[in-house]
């Protein structure tokens, strides 16, 4: 960790990864999470590989669809001081895969930036009003990825 001060959030990293695990099962087999029913937008579980281990890694993350139809995600991570696995991961290996209401659907990340991060930011804040509160408190800049369909149209 950097010399930032760690905070009560980030000490709970442990318990994070063991209720995603549980999400993302739910995400993936039942369409639903009872997270994602108290969330305020939409949720679904993101299929990474992970960057050392090369082992499969399932995630619930937030997201929206742009006008074309896009999925965009960010790693706001509730506002902790480190980056989340699946964005690392994601920039090691852009294939991956998302599972929304049990469809899967295999995608390619891109990672936003300059004006089209800023779009993304300012939409996430209209779907999350919390995001400029975890971009403060966490002392990073929140990263955006557009994830578009691997199949052929």
């Amino acid at each position: 960790m950097t010399a930032r001060r760690r905070r009560w959030i980030d000490r709970t990293r442990p318990l994070w990864r063991i209720g995603n695990r549980i999400e993302a099962f739910e995400l993936r087999h039942l369409g639903v999470s009872i997270m994602s029913l108290l969330n305020r937008g939409d949720v679904m579980a993101l299929k990474t590989i992970g960057r050392r281990s090369g082992k499969v890694r399932y995630t619930p993350v937030g997201y929206w669809r742009d006008d074309n139809g896009a999925f965009i995600v960010g790693g706001g991570a509730a506002g902790m001081a480190t980056v989340p696995d699946w964005v690392l991961n994601l920039r090691h290996t852009p294939k991956a895969a998302v599972w929304v209401r049990r469809s899967r659907v295999p995608v390619v990340a891109h990672e936003l930036t300059g004006e089209d991060r800023e779009r993304a930011r300012s939409d996430a804040t209209k779907i999350w009003p919390g995001v400029p509160k975890y971009e403060r408190k966490s002392g990073r800049t929140i990263p955006y990825f557009e994830l578009t369909s691997d199949r052929p149209v």
